[in-house]
């Protein structure tokens, strides 16, 4: 953007076109790799959360029912029941 105003011309060396351009291009191809790495991220989050909280197939649903299965069993004041329960699932928002 500063190539287009013909009036920039700073006196210090850091500040001139000639240092910028490559500064710019340098900033540029490093931040590829980052923006690449948080797109596959992302697409690892999605996959994630697919074997985590697919509706009656994840992961959340299963322990769910297991956690009733295990309670109509042997009885909510079983030891078995309280083994199963205190482990801790949270559903995403």
């Amino acid at each position: 953007m500063l190539a287009t105003i013909p009036s920039y011309t700073p006196n210090e060396d850091d500040l001139k076109l000639t240092t910028l351009s490559p500064y710019h291009a340098s900033l540029i191809s490093t931040t590829q790799p980052v923006d690449q790495t948080e797109a596959e991220l992302n697409v690892k989050l999605i996959e994630r959360n697919q074997i985590l909280y697919a509706e009656n197939t994840g992961l959340y649903d299963i322990a769910q029912n297991v956690k009733k299965y295990v309670k109509g069993l042997y009885g909510a004041t079983s030891t078995e029941y309280a083994n199963v329960s205190s482990i801790k699932f949270t559903e995403p928002k």
